[in-house]
């Protein structure tokens, strides 16, 4: 019985490594996580870059990674500034490991702050949840926060929901540092021709579009297709497009 759920617990690890490696966008990587999340018991998950000391309310929305929340406590809990006193954020900040939300309300000092925003949490289904701190290669911490209407506590698939969420902000982080690279290293002349081959373009149209030779298109081309790491045209843009480089 052991075994069995071991070899399930490992396939269905595969498959999601599987599925976020070709997940097109964010949004896609976030159903996958809440899919993987789902199969334990989860209902939501809330995730990004932790800000360590106060910062603009309206700076926080860019710091989202995946939120996938019922809307109208997402709503409330955003636009109230909720971060700045959840208890689950405040022992995140000195927490280095997972921890439930549970764990989080009986450490915190401010007993109004657990009532207020554990209760509301509650009237959306959200009585407890398990939360996942990372640390990224920069010094920053992101987390992922997993809510649901009971409290799991099997171990193991609590660390297969650790390195699940780990594995999806890595692979988010990398992605927007690959893009903000190539979109660094693609001069605008590179990123202008791939944009329009993207478009279905021909090199004689983009050269009319541009306003300079067929030759040269041809150069831009094969230049952005190498820092792209592409074998062709077609490669080229679908890699650009997969980045979210081009759109």
């Amino acid at each position: 019985m052991g075994e069995a759920r071991m070899s399930d617990r490992f396939e269905r690890t595969l498959c999601f490594i599987d599925a976020i490696e070709k997940a097109q966008s964010t949004e896609e990587a976030e159903r996958c996580l809440l899919a993987f999340a789902a199969g334990l018991g989860f209902t939501s998950i809330f995730g990004g870059i932790v800000p360590l000391r106060p910062i603009p309310l309206a700076e926080l929305p860019s710091r989202i990674i995946f939120q996938a929340l019922p809307n109208q406590w997402a709503a409330r809990y955003n636009a109230s500034g909720y971060v700045f006193r959840d208890p689950v954020v405040t022992h995140l900040l000195h927490q280095r490991t997972p921890f439930t939300w549970k764990e989080a309300y009986v450490a915190s000092p401010q007993p109004d702050d657990v009532y207020l925003i554990g209760g509301e949490a509650s009237e959306f289904g959200l009585k407890d949840g398990y939360v996942v701190p990372i640390y990224t290669l920069e010094g920053s911490l992101a987390a992922v926060s997993f809510g649901g209407p009971t409290t799991v506590t099997d171990v193991a698939e609590l660390a297969s929901l650790h390195f699940a969420a780990s594995y999806a902000v890595g692979s988010h982080l990398h992605r927007k540092a690959t893009r903000k690279r190539l979109t660094q290293a693609l001069t605008p002349r590179e990123y202008d021709c791939l944009l329009w081959a993207g478009e279905g373009k021909t090199d004689w149209e983009i050269s009319m579009i541009l306003g300079i030779s067929r030759s040269t298109v041809l150069k831009h081309v094969a230049s952005a297709r190498q820092k792209l790491g592409a074998v062709n045209k077609a490669h080229a843009i679908a890699t650009a497009l997969r980045i979210k480089l081009l759109g």
